[in-house]
């Protein structure tokens, strides 16, 4: 099995632009952040603690899975469609990546 990705190739008309694991997190963690009622878990053994983890494949499409907690008396299903659709349209309109999937695991009710 090959080795996970940490960089997405983008290739231009003068060269090539290599965009880092990193940056897709930050990208996440800000449309995340974005989308009402809804925080990151902030899972420990996920990227940097923040609830992301991000799988870029051989042909540079990108699979991720967030970990979140949902508002109580929200809709839970309603958020983590939310969080795709977020996730989805930020990381496709700023870096150009195909996503092939976003995993939404809810793993928290909390309280505002």
């Amino acid at each position: 099995m090959a080795e996970n990705k940490q960089y997405v190739t983008q290739m231009q008309e003068n060269g090539s632009v290599l965009i880092s694991e990193e940056v897709l997190v930050s990208i996440i963690y800000q449309a995340v952040a974005e989308v009402e009622n809804v925080s990151l878990s902030g899972k420990p053994s996920i990227n940097w603690g923040k609830g992301i983890k991000v799988t870029i494949d051989d042909e540079d499409q990108v699979a991720v899975e967030c970990f979140i907690n949902v508002a109580y008396d929200q809709s839970v299903v309603n958020a983590a469609t939310a969080v795709q659709e977020a996730v989805t349209n930020a990381l496709e309109s700023m870096t150009g990546v195909k996503v092939s999937n976003v995993h939404v695991n809810v793993c928290g009710i909390v309280r505002q």
